[in-house]
């Protein structure tokens, strides 16, 4: 058994109600009072080296608790500041209606607040040492001060379940930061527009779990730490589940730059392509050279600035191609779209013309650029001066490709098929334009007019039909 130490007479008092005879009985509903004391043997009191050097106030606490005869907490937790008074010691005063009332909890706190001593429960595994186990019965007068003594042990390296206590802990959850995105699994589709919308549930093996709502981008999401898996049930609009079980050590490695991918399986996709030739495609070009004069027949499809040789002047030029989708059934559902153009010559290195970009590493050209075309035209009509109106929203950007050894340019253009932005715009084709000003030589494509056929615009569409 657990070497316990008594405090004072705790053996001989066990509910000593001292009242005060000073005055009478002068209002039945006047509040009375009730003080706590120990009477502790100072050779062997833990109490003793603490306080034998000091009379510091709230030095060392008791923590009580009463309850009224009916079992309703009064005080609950309550602290109340220890004094020392000659070899023994007396508490604060704590006010309360006068009535019969339980002592139910009573402890005493050093100043490191820890529990040095504590009164047990009836029924627990201590309360045979001592003669009146809590609860302890008292009862208060009107203005009067009840004192009450009652017994203790010393806490030593008992727990609180022994004296009948609930015990009370803690545990450090140390967060676990990693990055996800949920993907379509598909390889002819090309970021951003593979990333998607989704709904993760994360279990650990210890019970805990969170739901997570996931954009389609990269997503930061701090998790519980301290499991050495993690199960992810995974749901995105259209797709089967997807389950995985990934390591801790899996989720602490990914970044911003290289998330965990949720992937989720992808449909067959149908393909549309189109390369019309001059009969069928329509495409045109419009200068600022010659502001009413319609170029339909053109065989160029560009977006240039330069100086005529002749005239001597800065002229320049944009182009605008639109295609028939009505091929492609009401109920499908574009997945990604591609322009396959070719440039037929290839622009030399010019430093002026590019930039780094944030990084600092890789160089971007300037200026040509994709965008809808939001007002009908037509071909052999559409001039400089009657131009279509275009929008900046979903714009693309066409790269040269002076780096690699073919004269094709391949361009994601499903954004302007597919907003990602939400406008209420209609689709009337693309235009072919520098952006954000005319300053540069630009780039020259041919047109479905283009004497190789080879060489002609080709628009690739994947599309789904959805099985419902």
């Amino acid at each position: 058994m657990k070497k316990l130490l008594f405090v004072g007479f705790a053996l001989i008092l066990s509910a000593i109600l001292f009242v005060s005879c000073e005055e009478k009985i002068s209002d039945k509903d006047a509040p009375g009072s009730i003080t706590f004391s120990l009477s502790a043997d100072m050779e062997n009191s833990l109490l003793k080296a603490a306080t034998n050097d000091t009379l510091t106030e709230n030095s060392y606490q008791l923590m009580v608790s009463i309850s009224d005869i009916d079992g309703n907490i009064i005080y609950e937790d309550e602290l109340v500041p220890l004094y020392r008074f000659s070899d023994g010691y007396m508490s604060g005063r704590l006010e309360i209606k006068a009535g019969e009332f339980h002592l139910v909890k009573f402890l005493v706190i050093n100043p490191m607040g820890e529990v040095i001593y504590a009164s047990p429960l009836e029924g627990s595994p201590l309360a045979y040492l001592i003669n009146d186990p809590l609860p302890l019965f008292f009862k208060i007068n009107p203005d009067r001060v009840t004192r009450l003594v009652p017994e203790v042990l010393a806490v030593g390296d008992n727990t609180p379940e022994d004296f009948g206590y609930a015990s009370f802990g803690f545990q450090v959850v140390k967060p676990l930061t990693s990055y996800m995105m949920a993907i379509n699994d598909n390889p002819l589709i090309m970021a951003p527009t593979r990333a998607l919308n989704a709904k993760i549930e994360v279990f650990t093996e210890e019970g805990w779990s969170y739901s997570f709502l996931l954009k389609a981008t990269v997503n930061e999401i701090i998790l519980r730490g301290g499991s050495n898996y993690y199960t992810i049930l995974a749901y995105a609009e259209g797709y089967d589940p997807v389950k995985m079980i990934v390591s801790a050590k899996e989720l602490m490695s990914t970044t911003k730059e290289n998330p965990l991918l949720i992937k989720f399986n992808y449909q067959a996709l149908s393909k549309l392509v189109l390369r019309p030739g001059p009969d069928d495609g329509k495409d045109a070009t419009i200068t600022d050279l010659n502001p009413a004069r319609n170029f339909g027949d053109d065989i160029f499809f560009e977006a240039t600035f330069k100086s005529e040789p002749i005239l001597t002047v800065m002229r320049t030029k944009n182009s605008l191609v639109q295609y028939s989708l009505n091929d492609i059934p009401k109920s499908a559902q574009i997945e990604k779209v591609m322009l396959r153009l070719f440039l037929t010559e290839i622009p030399q290195w010019d430093s002026t013309l590019y930039y780094l970009d944030a990084s600092g590493t890789d160089f971007t050209w300037f200026g040509v650029v994709l965008q809808q075309v939001v007002e009908p035209w037509d071909e052999y009509k559409v001039c400089w001066n009657n131009q279509p109106k275009t929008i900046e929203a979903n714009q693309v950007y066409v790269s040269p490709n002076i780096w690699s050894s073919t004269n094709a340019v391949d361009v994601d253009v499903t954004t302007l098929f597919v907003p990602m932005q939400e406008i209420a715009a209609p689709n009337y084709g693309m235009m072919l334009k520098q952006y954000p000003s005319e300053q540069f030589p630009g780039l020259q494509f041919a047109s479905s007019d283009y004497k190789i056929p080879e060489m002609r615009p080709e628009l690739t569409v994947y599309y789904s039909i959805p099985t419902d």
